[in-house]
């Protein structure tokens, strides 16, 4: 086999001829527009979707055409970088994809750090002026040396010595002494709400690649779907899809409430958000 024959698209459009099949005819089996056919018989990725969409393709296509098709993706990936994700290298323009900023993770993980820092550092701030603002003051009290005080002389109560004139009263038992009268009331704690919990779920009448995501940007579900099979999700909304054949959905709800389907031809990529 001759190195062009090597790439999966030759290989494909090769039997295709030998077959005698035309554009149009597998255009239509395949449901793809013809520039994305012709794009993969060129082995041209640049006009592709993502990679995943891409190996769909390759796969429907040689088991069509009664060829191997895992063969055929593992030769697929092979022109597909590593280091990037979902970014084809095609052997036709051999232009190199931009370079991912690989020092933009390292410096949001140190800002938040940062910010998580300064505010246990402000939190202690506050706990210890509150602790200050709240530390009771002691009332001074007058302390008598022993070799002052009043002797009590045993006898009768005409041997005792005189009264003050202004006694000070009695304290029970326990009593603390210089303890401040309370500020005011502490502050009440309000438990967080429960977060928002949303439901999706889509009905399919035909092959079709799924990728959901949540408002976070958290992935809930990225594969495929096949005629007849439903997808149910749960979590934060706006979700945001994409559909790698939007023909093939046939319907859409969200939190029970029907949604207008997504507009697209057979073999069309589409990204929506719901709601």
């Amino acid at each position: 086999m001759s190195d062009e024959l090597n790439l999966p698209g030759q290989r494909l459009r090769a039997e295709r001829t030998r077959q005698g099949l035309s554009e149009q005819d597998v255009a239509a089996r395949l449901h793809l527009s013809m520039s994305y056919l012709r794009a993969l018989e060129a082995d041209d990725y640049d006009r592709l979707p993502e990679a995943a969409f891409v190996k769909g393709y390759v796969r429907n296509y040689a088991r069509m055409l009664g060829l191997p098709g895992e063969e055929l993706v593992a030769q697929f990936k092979a022109l597909v970088r590593e280091d990037q994700r979902d970014q084809l290298v095609s052997p036709v323009h051999t232009m190199a994809p931009p370079r991912r900023v690989v020092w933009l993770a390292p410096l949001l993980a140190l800002l938040v750090v940062l910010i998580v820092a300064m505010g246990w550092w402000l939190v202690g701030a506050d706990h210890d002026a509150g602790t200050d603002a709240r530390q009771p003051v002691a009332q001074e009290r007058e302390v008598i040396p022993p070799d002052e005080e009043p002797e009590v002389l045993a006898g009768g109560q005409g041997d005792l010595p005189e009264a003050q004139d202004n006694p000070a009263p009695e304290l029970a038992p326990g009593t603390p002494v210089g303890e401040p009268e309370p500020v005011g009331e502490p502050p009440e704690v309000v438990s967080p709400s429960e977060p928002v919990i949303d439901q999706l779920a889509i009905s399919f009448s035909q092959e079709c690649w799924v990728e959901v995501s949540d408002a976070a940007g958290e992935r809930l579900f990225q594969g495929q779907r096949n005629a007849g099979q439903n997808l149910s999700l749960r979590g934060e909304a706006p979700f945001r899809v994409t559909l790698g054949n939007a023909a093939a959905v046939t319907r859409m709800q969200f939190n029970g409430e029907t949604m207008p389907l997504p507009q697209g031809n057979p073999g069309r990529v589409v990204r929506i958000s719901v709601p």
